[in-house]
């Protein structure tokens, strides 16, 4: 049974670096979202990671599927001006790393590019959107994207990985812009998307959301640190770090924000 839709599958991709000898180097994930237009069906098209996947880069690789084909074609996506002016949108406040990178149409026609997305008006909740849909601590979450720059030669399919959601609530949010999911975030996985799994049964009384919604964006982990001291001199010889296991995710708000300074909600 499909739980996934798969338009959310094919929405992420996979963002790498190229080197001088040509050789691409894998390094994040980013996924496509999409503003109505007009009531013709015109959409405006953004491509949407962690800012700190675009930051120091003048130019990028996404991976796509040419249209009505299984090729993929590795397309040179450059994210700043001649000038130097970086040419995606970062949210304004220092601590909520996403970035946003608006795209023209004809970037994806003249290339031939497949191109599903999120719509960020109709696939995608707000965390207070998500908690009046009975989402809460629990609820079962998706990762998509591309751990570790594990990207297949003949597939642009992106790694799911479960996880759930460990904190949602509203002053989680106020005060640190983040919720908290159980998840094993890895390197590369820096700007997926996190999805909601939807659910047909709830105790009696409560709420359950029956449809798959972008919840949020992924960008670090909270790592676990030990401290080994000397017995003999009490002073601190090594810290290690490991992943714990949870991770921080944005809410679909500050992504909002972002796509709102950019191309502003129509109204038909």
């Amino acid at each position: 049974m499909a739980i996934i839709p798969q338009f959310y599958k094919n929405a992420v991709v996979s963002i790498g670096i190229k080197k001088p000898n040509d050789h691409i180097v894998w390094m994040g994930t980013g996924f496509f979202m999409t503003r109505r237009a007009d009531d013709q069906g015109n959409v405006r098209p953004f491509l949407v990671t962690n800012k700190h996947v675009f930051q120091g880069k003048s130019s990028i690789v996404i991976r796509m599927k040419e249209k009505g084909t299984e090729n993929l074609k590795e397309i040179d996506a450059p994210i700043v001006k001649d000038d130097g002016t970086p040419t995606y949108v970062l949210h304004p406040q220092n601590d909520i790393d996403i970035a946003v990178l608006p795209l023209n149409v004809s970037f994806i026609t003249t290339n031939n590019l497949e191109f599903p997305s999120f719509d960020i008006d109709v696939n995608a909740m707000t965390s207070s959107e998500l908690r009046d849909n009975g989402v809460e601590e629990g609820t079962l979450i998706y990762m998509l994207g591309y751990t570790m720059g594990l990207v297949n030669q003949s597939s642009s399919r992106p790694i799911c990985r479960l996880g759930c959601i460990a904190r949602i609530s509203e002053a989680q949010i106020q005060e640190q812009h983040n919720i908290l999911v159980d998840i094993q975030n890895f390197p590369g996985n820096s700007g997926s998307p996190i999805i909601n799994r939807p659910e047909l049964l709830s105790i009696q009384g409560t709420k359950n959301l029956d449809r798959s919604v972008l919840v949020g964006i992924i960008h670090s982990y909270i790592p676990y640190q030990e401290t080994l001291i000397n017995s003999q001199t009490g002073k601190t010889v090594e810290i290690r770090s490991e992943n714990s296991g949870l991770a921080y995710v944005h809410p679909v708000e500050y992504i909002r924000e972002i796509i709102d300074s950019i191309f502003p909600l129509q109204n038909h």
